[in-house]
């Protein structure tokens, strides 16, 4: 029988407790200009001091489950883990940026997880080739620190820290509690993913910044493209939809890297042309053999195709008309990720071809409508408190771990269904912020 109960009370409750706690103390002592002061003051309360005595904490909790205080191991490497959230949040609200700061708190990052996936590599685990890579370009990326300008970790170095931890949760539940069905084979993607993103990171600290956002629409059109070959090959229509939800992960960031860092002359339309294919061609195709009747399925297909190439032009048009640069804080329809994202969880989940046809052609109208939607990326995200942000990916990654496990996703299609059915019905109880583009 699987201990979910001891794992919530011996670990769950623990780490939440010690989460709690500690964003109460943030919270609490920062807010007034005297608190801030005193932090201040204090030296072992600068950032840079709290990631330094991060250094050693990785090889202790190796040391600790190498003894067999599992437990004890996995509470210790927590706490010292939640404390990378605190330097950033005191840095932040006492002023306390330093360039130096920049390069040793990833570095104390790497200083924590790196022994302990070097140790679990060695005790079978986790594969070690895939480890290796990892260390590799995590060590590569931290050296490149010596010669490029920007030290702080990009979002992908970012994604690539939480990934580690979520890999390192998973493995410690199962080294305490013994083998849990539902993980077993989850170990071996979440540690590629984790070895991509650190390529990733790597990859995008060397090429030039303004080259950031044109290699995210590149990413974002690959994944179209493999979304195609996977419906045209007959292949399950939901790992089409992983690659296009793949995609709208990259394509949340693209506009905000060229606002950031610049893009060439080309990247509106790299970005344009990657949007049609992941969200447009590819949902479009999974539209098609989602009806019996092959001709239904194109017309039903290139009605939602011919609606989101209309709304990306329309987009583009207007945009250009009104001498907007940069990005926008909420659009006129409904935008194309949104849509991608209804259209292509409906035609997974809903068994009822007539359903389906309705659904399509109601966010095809949405679509390109003036119903005012706000930007998720811009005017939603930065709403949601940043805990909230962690828990709740954390959760949908972790169920998302369990569907590779089991070749079932319906847990993670229907978060994704009923999330982005609150966003389409949204503007029926607020009023999008911003100019609508």
């Amino acid at each position: 029988m699987i201990p979910y109960s001891s794992i919530l009370l011996e670990i769950a409750l623990p780490v939440l407790l010690m989460l709690g706690l500690e964003r109460f103390a943030v919270h609490f002592f920062l807010r007034t200009p005297r608190q801030i002061a005193w932090v201040r003051r204090h030296s072992w309360l600068h950032p840079n001091a709290i990631s330094r005595a991060r250094y050693p904490m990785g090889f202790v909790s190796v040391v600790l489950l190498h003894l067999g205080y599992a437990q004890l191991c996995f509470l210790f490497f927590t706490f010292w883990m939640i404390t990378d959230i605190t330097d950033g949040d005191i840095a932040r609200k006492c002023d306390l940026y330093t360039e130096e700061g920049a390069t040793i708190d990833p570095l104390s990052d790497k200083l924590m997880y790196a022994p302990m996936l070097i140790y679990l590599a060695w005790q079978g685990p986790l594969n070690p080739l895939l480890v290796t890579l990892f260390l590799i370009f995590d060590i590569a990326g931290q050296f490149s620190r010596r010669f490029i300008s920007i030290k702080s970790a990009n979002l992908f170095g970012k994604a690539k820290t939480f990934m580690v931890v979520v890999l390192l949760i998973v493995v410690g539940l199962e080294w305490i509690y013994g083998p849990l069905p539902l993980l077993g084979r989850s170990l071996y993607p979440l540690t590629a993913i984790c070895a991509g993103l650190a390529f990733c990171s790597t990859f995008f600290k060397v090429i030039p910044n303004y080259w950031y956002a044109n290699i995210l629409s590149i990413l974002n059109l690959v994944c179209g493209l493999a979304g195609c070959w996977v419906v045209l090959g007959g292949g399950p229509p939901v790992y089409a939809l992983g690659l296009v939800f793949l995609g709208q992960f990259l394509d949340l960031f693209d506009g905000r890297a060229a606002e950031r860092w610049g893009s060439t002359p080309r990247g509106e339309l790299f970005d344009d042309v990657a949007d049609g294919t992941s969200f447009g061609l590819t949902v479009g195709l999974i539209v098609m053999v989602s009806f019996a009747k092959r001709w239904l399925g194109l017309l039903v297909g290139g009605l939602y195709l011919f609606a989101v190439i209309y709304r990306l032009i329309r987009f583009v048009v207007e945009k250009r008309k009104a001498g907007v640069r940069g990005g926008v804080a909420s659009f006129s329809g409904l935008p194309s990720p949104a849509g991608a994202l209804m259209v292509g969880t409906t035609c997974v989940l809903v068994p009822s071809q007539a359903a389906i046809g309705i659904i399509v052609i109601a966010t095809s109208l949405l679509m390109i409508s003036r119903v005012p939607y706000p930007h998720f990326g811009r005017a939603v995200l930065p709403r949601i408190p940043k805990i909230v942000k962690v828990l709740v990916l954390g959760g949908f990654l972790f169920l998302l771990a369990l569907g590779v496990r089991r070749d079932h996703y319906l847990a993670p299609l229907l978060i994704s269904f009923v999330a982005d059915l609150v966003y389409l019905i949204s503007p029926l109880f607020s009023k999008a912020s911003g100019k609508a583009a």
